[in-house]
């Protein structure tokens, strides 16, 4: 038997601003609460397919978001809300996983992405965002890294395999392969280059050149904090022109 208990509203839990989302910890508290009497086994959360990984021989890298191992994280999925339980998200098939451990099994859950609204991990939180018609891969699940008045900005996270043959097996790497996506007047746009910015923006084209040139170090070393920075740059740039 499956207990079903109603999403009252997505805002409750989920204040989106500047990025990040903020949740109400006592909203949190009782929801981890029903989920500890009731079990998790009959909320639902475990509907979806089993996982196996087939490429764990690795030169030390892997194929997930921040890590091998689970940590603890929450989700809104199939219109519920979970907090405090165990997530990885998959970056090689763009899955987000989740683990029982009943003492009678062990596996991993692989989440029906249809499913999934929303989830946050290692305090970076994701949306799923479909129909964007951008040509990307996997389930559209993207870090929620820039959300202003004016602009947003979105980093898909992606990983590639590549195949090493040894003398009696093959060993896996992984490397980071993200992807920008701005979101402006309405319309999603991936961002390869300064120039590909300045031609989508091109009202403020010297204030991305001036940032690129003032901030190379960080864009060389962190940029997806660079990106982040210089969106909201632009942003509040934006909203001070309008405020004249």
């Amino acid at each position: 038997m499956v207990f079903k208990r109603t999403l009252l509203s997505f805002s409750l839990f989920f204040l989106i601003g500047n990025g990040a989302f903020s949740q109400n910890n006592s909203q949190n508290k009782i929801y981890e609460t029903y989920d500890n009497i009731v079990g998790l086994d009959n909320t639902g959360l475990y509907n979806g397919t089993e996982f196996t990984d087939l490429f764990l021989n690795t030169d030390g890298t892997y194929r997930y978001f921040n890590g091998y191992d689970y940590t603890k994280g929450s989700v809104v999925y199939n219109g519920q809300y979970y907090v405090n339980v165990f997530l990885k998200y998959d970056l090689l098939e763009d899955n987000l996983l989740t683990h029982s451990d009943d003492n009678l099994s062990i596996f991993n859950v692989k989440l029906i992405p249809q499913f999934v609204e929303s989830f946050s991990i290692y305090n970076h939180n994701f949306v799923r965002l479909t129909g964007l018609n951008l040509g990307l891969p996997g389930n559209g699940y993207f870090e929620v890294a820039y959300l202003g008045n004016n602009l947003e900005l979105y980093i898909k996270h992606t990983k590639k395999k590549i195949d090493k043959p040894l003398k009696s097996e093959i060993q896996y790497k992984f490397t980071d392969d993200n992807l920008y996506v701005l979101k402006n007047n309405g319309n999603y746009t991936i961002i390869s280059s300064e120039r590909a910015l300045r031609k989508l923006l091109p009202k403020k084209k010297e204030e991305i050149h001036n940032f690129y040139k003032s901030y190379k170090t960080i864009y060389k070393s962190a940029p997806e904090s660079f990106m982040t920075k210089l969106i909201m740059h632009l942003d509040c740039f934006e909203n001070e022109k309008n405020q004249q």
